[in-house]
């Protein structure tokens, strides 16, 4: 008894979604569920996981994928998407587990970690690289990077031909 409160606890302050499905079907969600999706308790509990992903590939995907991770390995770790009640589109990085690993007809337990700002970072971070590249590859001037020894480690294509070396010399 004391463990199963100790389990509810966690349960309802964790800053992860945490959730129970049976067949793809939501049979309890945390606080943090349903803040990331916009959703009620009452309007998630009962319905198939369906409601909360922006296609059908996406829901599709996961079932599949996931549940191939957990028959191989006991676990499954997926990153995906949700959509929010209000139709914003959240990336997800969700795992799995089996309640009972003989039985997956059971149920399994997930947790659900919002990654969408970290993804629009890595994006930013990606096209801010991208233009620099671009910016220093097409630059009328000499750039050149040297090492802690003083060895030549970068140089860009403008002084390759300033120098008439090719990048391999």
């Amino acid at each position: 008894h004391e463990s199963k409160e100790q389990l509810q606890s966690l349960f309802r302050i964790a800053p992860t979604g945490i959730g129970v499905v049976r067949d793809r079907v939501f049979l309890e969600v945390n606080t943090r569920v349903c803040e990331m999706t916009g959703y009620t308790a009452e309007e998630l509990v009962g319905r198939n996981a369906r409601l909360v992903y922006p296609t059908q590939e996406d829901f599709d995907y996961v079932g599949r994928e996931k549940y191939r991770q957990i028959r191989e390995g006991g676990t499954g770790v997926v990153e995906t998407r949700w959509q929010r009640k209000d139709g914003d589109i959240l990336d997800i990085l969700m795992a799995s587990t089996p309640l009972d690993a003989a039985d997956l007809a059971k149920g399994a337990i997930f947790t659900a970690l919002d990654i969408t700002e970290r993804k629009r970072t890595e994006a930013l971070l990606r096209e801010s690289e991208a233009r620099y590249r671009e910016l220093v590859e097409n630059a009328n001037s000499i750039i050149l990077r040297r090492d802690n020894e003083g060895r030549i480690s970068f140089f860009n294509e403008y002084a390759q031909h300033f120098f008439g070396y090719t990048a391999e010399e």
